[in-house]
């Protein structure tokens, strides 16, 4: 498993959604763009923009030794071995809508609440990719702390005009493939006497 792709599939995943969100609401000429929301990068309007633009620890992460993970093999026997935990992880985005006047952009970003409305947890085959445990879950959450200032001074970073946007950040996770050797315990012990 390519886990280190993970990033790379949750804005797949998020894209994916946009895309048949906006086509399920009528709005097939609309362009999903997850480039730097920058005038440059948004080639045809109507367009949405779905860009990360952070990645950090989870605030209740804690690193951790390596725990003991018990598992079975293809006989059925159990394998145990010690593996480092796994870190968690926010990446956050930023959407944004380019349209060809105010009225198109509310439709656009109403769209864009629905959307993460409805499919604010992902899991099965709407997952994009390969980094994914077949139990994962891709949950979209709003950002709740963001507020006007954040996007001023996000667009003011871009050295771009303020747009109508909205931050929202997904958590995931990042698992070790490393591994100890195989924990063998002791089942039974017999004692010997001369």
């Amino acid at each position: 498993m390519s886990q280190f792709k993970v990033i790379s599939d949750i804005t797949g995943t998020l894209k994916d959604v946009l895309e048949d969100s906006f086509v399920d609401a009528g709005f097939k000429t609309v362009s999903v763009v997850t480039d730097v929301p920058k005038k440059e990068n948004i080639k045809n309007k109507p367009a949405v923009n779905c860009y990360m633009y952070h990645v950090g620890f989870a605030p209740n992460y804690k690193e951790r030794s390596s725990h003991l993970v018990s598992t079975e093999d293809k006989d059925g026997q159990i394998i145990e071995y010690y593996q480092d935990p796994p870190v968690y992880l926010y990446a956050h985005y930023i959407t944004s809508v380019w349209g060809n006047n105010p009225t198109e952009e509310s439709l656009l970003m109403g769209v864009v609440i629905k959307s993460f409305l409805e499919n604010r947890m992902i899991s099965g085959d709407r997952i994009k990719g390969e980094s994914f445990y077949p139990d994962d879950k891709v949950n979209i959450y709003p950002n709740l702390e963001s507020d006007y200032s954040d996007v001023l001074t996000f667009w003011r970073s871009m050295s771009e005009e303020v747009r109508p946007a909205l931050y929202y950040y997904v958590k995931f996770r990042i698992e070790s493939d490393k591994k100890s050797a195989e924990v063998r315990r002791v089942g039974a012990r017999q004692y010997a006497f001369p």
